[in-house]
């Protein structure tokens, strides 16, 4: 059998029950390497699980809130103990409310900032505890394009933790870069999954009165290359970060927009 090049590797995935995290997981597998995979619809889990163990790969899941710092420790331990390690750890959970600036709540706000940011933040520290001490490791963060040019964006909160993650993600990278750990983001545009569609429907349809699938539409008109992304886009960026030709990368962030924002 043909060794693939992620053989022998683990990788944590959070968020992974559909869109992007269920694109990163199946990619990582395909590679070679076990599964860890988190979400908290158990059902999405139970689905992905059953079409990994189909194909043959090594896969345990389980439902863990990604914005609950007591729940970082418990992932990253119950990924350790399914496995013996974790090599790969992608920080994908994510989500957004679509609310102009002079709307913005607090409870927005702080929803926000402690799922995109503050559990991202302490899964990253939990998972680098454990790495550090293997003397390897790749943490890969899911930022956005909205934490690189807020202007446009539909949520200043989730701008605003997008950018934060950018910015911990160097920060972590500089502080593990002589510890064997790498860390590095990934900024996707406009992907076709239900976290677009969504909002698609609550701004589109219900704010702004259009077709369903109009502002959807009008958003990917935007992108330079002509299309939406799909998640295979993102996977596929977050593959080449698990593997070996990353490895004198750290800190940086990957857009994967179409040309939609240029660095």
């Amino acid at each position: 059998m043909t060794k693939k090049i992620l053989d022998g590797k683990v990788a944590a995935v959070t968020g992974a029950g559909q869109g992007n995290g269920k694109a990163i997981a199946l990619r990582l597998a395909r590679e070679g390497a076990s599964i860890f995979a988190s979400d908290l619809d158990k059902n999405l889990l139970d689905q992905l699980k059953d079409e990994l163990t189909k194909m043959g790969s090594s896969i345990e899941v389980g439902v863990f809130d990604a914005s609950k710092v007591s729940d970082a420790k418990e992932f990253i331990l119950t990924t350790v103990a399914k496995f013996g390690r974790i090599d790969i750890l992608v920080n994908n959970a994510g989500a957004i409310r679509a609310q102009p600036f002079l709307e913005v709540t607090e409870e927005t706000w702080d929803w926000t900032m402690d799922l995109n940011m503050k559990g991202l933040f302490f899964y990253m520290q939990e998972g680098a505890k454990v790495m550090v001490k293997q003397g390897s490791g790749t943490i890969i963060n899911i930022a956005s394009v909205a934490g690189i040019q807020a202007g446009v964006t539909l949520s200043p909160p989730y701008a605003a933790s997008k950018a934060g993650v950018i910015n911990v993600t160097k920060a972590a990278g500089a502080f593990l870069a002589k510890k064997g750990v790498t860390v590095n983001a990934v900024a996707p545009g406009i992907v076709d999954t239900s976290f677009n569609w969504t909002l698609d429907r609550e701004v589109g349809v219900k704010q702004m009165g259009k077709q369903e699938g109009e502002f959807l539409q009008e958003r990917a008109d935007l992108v330079p290359m002509g299309r939406l992304s799909v998640p295979d886009d993102v996977a596929n960026v977050v593959y080449f970060l698990s593997t070996p030709d990353a490895n004198y990368m750290t800190g940086e962030t990957l857009v994967v927009s179409g040309g939609l924002a240029m660095r």
